[in-house]
């Protein structure tokens, strides 16, 4: 939802950076890769320590690369590839795996009562990805939905952040709020799937 309305103004804000880029010879596939590896990597650093304020403005530092490998695959020479749709995806996913991963790890330790909660908004999370990827695969397109990856990142950080500033019950808000519409999402997508093959 978010995603969709936000493309066309982004795209003209970010477009002489992406020339810059073209220009200097950096590949979509290359930001996708730095992108992925460092929220990754800042996710399952900080957040398994405690350090949840830190934590999200590093993995938001490289969550923002992803505004940058489509639109360099756009308009470079070689376009858009399989290969980089596909590299784009497994980072994308491998990058909201770490951020869950990160929590769970610390609420785990300190056997917090949060931990189903976190456990079911990954799993409700992965299913709305997955539901796209298995209609694309059967030529259904599967678009929409209450909650896009930009939107639950950005409740996901959201909480975690506030959480690292101290401000209680934010974690514990944004994770179900996150759980809740995830399965709300999950529930669309398959409707939309459904009325595609009626």
């Amino acid at each position: 939802m978010l995603q969709r309305s936000l493309r066309d103004p982004v795209a003209k804000i970010i477009a002489p950076l992406v020339k810059t880029l073209i220009k200097l010879g950096i590949s979509a596939n290359m930001i996708s890769t730095i992108g992925g590896l460092g929220s990754v990597i800042c996710a399952l650093y900080f957040f398994p320590k405690g350090e949840f304020f830190a934590g999200v403005l590093w993995v938001a530092v490289f969550v923002l690369f992803d505004l940058f490998d489509g639109a360099v695959a756009r308009a470079s020479n070689k376009g858009v590839s399989k290969w980089g749709a596909l590299l784009d995806s497994t980072f994308d996913r491998l990058s909201d795996a770490a951020i869950f991963i990160g929590a769970l790890l610390y609420f785990i330790d300190k056997s917090d009562r949060l931990v189903p909660a976190i456990i079911i908004a990954t799993c409700a999370s992965f299913m709305v990805s997955y539901i796209k990827a298995r209609a694309e695969s059967l030529g259904i397109e599967c678009n929409g939905g209450l909650a896009e990856r930009s939107e639950r990142l950005i409740i996901a950080l959201t909480a975690y952040g506030l959480h690292g500033l101290g401000l209680d019950y934010a974690m514990a808000s944004g994770i179900w709020i996150l759980a809740i519409i995830s399965i709300f999402t999950m529930a669309q997508r398959m409707m939309i799937v459904y009325k595609a093959v009626k």
